[in-house]
């Protein structure tokens, strides 16, 4: 099993603990329930005593950790392509694929170390919000949500940093020719490129969609309503608590 598939599962037993204790530790959860923490480390906010409520940052996580790998661009489209008639079609290159599999594997890796991170995080900070005995002084927690962002800024910077040490074949750089101005904002629009994903010079760290192709078109539509969606399913559920 690959190892971001292993941190997937670590974090969704890492959600079923937090929940497991919760539950085991109902009685001792008062009602109303502290829901928020002010800037002065004084807890603000109250809400009745519900499942939802001394639950609803372990839910965020596991939406957020359920939404964020169907972002990343899927493996197979490094390979993907379309028919394009001959004389027009750009040439596919074997170097290119290469480049967008091992993006996807780092990304896979770096997206499943931050959902790990982050599954670890909400559970500590949701039990120690809802359990009165087992709070956790307001500048560790300020402490612990600072070392996670340092801790994903250190590996995005690797994620865009890294070098794949592939040396572009034939194909790869008679491409870069034609494409050299494309890309920048993960996706291109290459109606003779047959090939449906790339890695472009304009961004040489980041997987470019050809979006002037259906496939393509499929992975922005997705990832466009992931990215809406998460917020407004967490803000409605802060709502309903």
């Amino acid at each position: 099993m690959p190892a971001h598939y292993r941190r997937y599962a670590a974090a969704a037993l890492i959600y079923a603990a937090g929940f497991s204790y919760i539950l085991l530790r109902w009685d001792a959860i008062p009602d109303p329930v502290p829901v928020h923490i002010g800037p002065t480390g004084e807890v603000d906010g109250f809400a009745p005593k519900t499942l939802l409520s001394t639950t609803l940052a372990l839910i965020i996580g596991v939406v957020v950790s359920a939404v964020m790998p169907l972002l990343l661009p899927p493996r197979a489209l490094a390979r993907r392509t379309v028919d394009i008639p001959a004389e027009d079609a750009l040439p596919f290159s074997e170097t290119v694929a290469r480049r967008v599999e091992k993006l996807c594997d780092v990304s896979a890796d770096i997206v499943s170390k931050i959902i790990l991170a982050l599954a670890a995080l909400l559970t500590v900070m949701n039990i120690a919000m809802v359990v009165p005995d087992v709070s956790l002084p307001f500048w560790l927690e300020a402490a612990l949500w600072v070392g996670f962002l340092v801790y994903v800024v250190v590996i995005a910077v690797r994620l865009t940093s890294a070098k794949d040490g592939i040396e572009p074949d034939a194909d790869e750089q008679a491409r870069n020719q034609q494409l050299r101005y494309q890309g920048g904002m993960g996706t291109y629009s290459a109606p003779n490129d047959p090939m449906v994903a790339a890695v472009l010079p304009s961004n040489p760290g980041k997987i470019a969609v050809n979006t002037a192709h259906a496939p393509g078109k499929r992975y922005v539509r997705r990832m466009i309503l992931g990215v809406v969606a998460t917020p407004v399913v967490c803000t409605v559920l802060s709502f309903v608590m």
